[in-house]
């Protein structure tokens, strides 16, 4: 009984009509008619590579052949059978024989009924894997070209933006989606979290992205799913540096051209083309929600869903923890119907004995941060040379200590990597002399290339701290710039907060000459500004 396979890819059908299924199948089953054979099924695979041997018509192929209901497996050549040597000589030299099962690829002239070709079997198996790593390569170059061109290639555009009709490579911001993207980034802004935003587009009912590409091409959803947005979808289009403007390609590829596990890569190997498109949000607030990751201000939401004006922002000098937002419906004797104030957690949760209470009232609170924001705008308007001259020096002396220690270790590492290329040299030359066993020299040369790997990505972490480290004095003038723009700042509001504070100390009130005071120290971002 013959088991006819045949298979094709995308690579494949560059080659025309003779490669086809059809083609393959006829020839295939003339020559079984000619040997006067019984022909039992054909094994298809079609639109698969050859470099994978998981494939649906060769897994039945074997079962069939393992239930002996074929015992000759007859291909047009050996690269339909496989284009991995290994995988392939396998098959040949081990599956099909085990199984009593004879394999000819007709036009190769290999049959394992013959014992006087399994050179040409070894030979033939290894250029069609030379010609599969070669296709992959030259598959590779062609994207990593179209990258480097700044053009887009995908299927959907991104969320907020739509293909141009003149040209399929060139993004260009769409009006229907645009304003649901700018919401994403404003609600990070105000502190909310990724679930939280993806909760509240859904309560909302606002489309998913995969319902946008649905009415946009206008066809229902055939998988009768509802789709719907969660926080991965929320992270990523608030990582995505597309909406910058940017083109971020070759951020994830294949193991190998055997193995097609998609895997993330270094971000030294992402081709970065910067202004390929519109912008659809500006750089201060890309810059401020990336800060958002790190940032202390994730205030929790009370009974109403929203965040307190300075949740997450404030900590308690003393302790450290942070401060519990206070409200109050009762009337107090302000007259005010809601009373609103912040109060140490760690008082708030284990009585005196853990803290003192810090309490503050967040209108006062608001007029003394409000008060500094203008003054620190004011100042950088009218004394811009002096504030960033005391600002740069005080960036200098907090920074030298790190930037020695930083170097200390990057010069470390570059005279140990040295030592470590002549150890495995050595390992090498060793083994080879007979002075020490194979078995010692592999585990020598495991643990050598594993501390290189460690050495290495160690020095691009501190070669990329360091480079962040000088770059100070662009960051003074970024905040000199940003801070400018709130000298006639008449009401503070959260995302406001956010963008221009790391974070606030209260300390608890004292009495100076009969006069209660308290201290309050605001930390700013992008320069670490503290004010007392």
């Amino acid at each position: 009984m013959v088991g006819i396979y045949a298979r094709l890819n995308r690579d494949d059908e560059r080659a025309g009509e003779s490669v086809s299924i059809e083609n393959q199948k006829e020839m295939l089953s003339r020559y079984v008619r000619e040997q006067g054979w019984t022909l039992y099924d054909y094994y298809c695979d079609d639109g698969v590579s050859g470099t994978t041997f998981d494939r649906p018509g060769l897994n039945r192929l074997v079962q069939d052949a393992t239930d002996r209901k074929i015992n000759l497996v007859l291909c047009k050549d050996l690269s339909r059978l496989g284009r991995d040597y290994i995988e392939a000589g396998k098959y040949t030299d081990f599956v099909f024989p085990s199984l009593g099962c004879r394999f000819i690829a007709l036009n190769d002239g290999v049959d394992t009924l013959r014992k006087n070709n399994e050179m040409l079997v070894i030979l033939k198996n290894v250029m069609n894997d030379l010609y599969a790593r070669d296709t992959s390569s030259k598959i590779k170059a062609v994207k990593q070209s179209t990258f480097k061109s700044g053009k887009y290639v995908g299927c959907y555009a991104p969320l907020g933006y739509r293909k141009s009709a003149e040209d399929k490579h060139i993004l260009e911001i769409d009006p229907v989606t645009a304003p649901v993207v700018r919401r994403i980034f404003d609600l990070r802004l105000q502190g909310y979290g990724f679930r939280k935003i993806a909760l509240q587009l859904n309560a909302e009912k606002v489309p998913s992205p995969r319902s946008f590409y649905y009415m946009a091409e206008g066809r229902e959803n055939l998988r009768g799913e509802t789709p719907y947005w969660n926080d991965v979808t929320v992270k990523t289009i608030l990582r995505n540096e597309v909406y910058l403007g940017h083109m971020v390609r070759n951020k994830t590829g294949t193991v190998s051209y055997k193995n097609h596990k998609q895997v993330s890569k270094p971000e030294s190997e992402w081709i970065r083309v910067e202004h390929t498109h519109e912008p659809l949000i500006s750089q201060e607030t890309w810059d401020a929600v990336q800060r958002m990751d790190n940032h202390p201000a994730r205030g929790r939401s009370g009974k109403s869903g929203t965040i307190a004006l300075f949740g997450g922002l404030l900590r308690c000098m003393d302790c450290g923890s942070s401060m519990r937002y206070l409200r109050d419906y009762r009337t107090r004797k302000s007259g005010e119907s809601e009373y609103r104030a912040y109060a140490c957690n760690r008082y708030m949760s284990g009585g005196k004995n853990a803290c003192s209470s810090h309490y503050i009232n967040q209108k006062v609170l608001v007029q003394v941060v409000l008060t500094d924001i203008r003054c620190k705008a004011l100042w950088a308007q009218n004394s811009r040379e002096s504030l960033r001259e005391q600002l740069l020096a005080r960036e200098h002396t907090a920074s030298m200590e790190k930037t020695r220690t930083l170097q200390a270790e990057l010069n470390a590492i570059g005279k140990r990597l040295p030592e470590l290329d002549r150890l495995i040299q050595a390992a090498y030359e060793d083994k080879v002399l007979g002075r020490i066993p194979e078995s010692v020299c592999i585990n020598l040369l495991n643990q050598y290339e594993a501390e290189r790997r460690e050495k290495q990505e160690r020095s691009r972490e501190l070669t990329e701290q360091l480079a962040a480290s000088r770059e100070n004095e662009q960051s003074v003038d970024a905040w000199l710039d940003m801070m400018q723009d709130y000298a006639q700042l008449e009401e503070l509001d959260r995302p406001t907060l956010v963008r221009l504070i790391q974070k606030i100390e209260i300390s608890e009130r004292y009495t100076v000459d009969g006069h209660e005071e308290r201290d309050i120290h605001i930390y700013y971002n992008f320069v670490g500004y503290t004010e007392e």
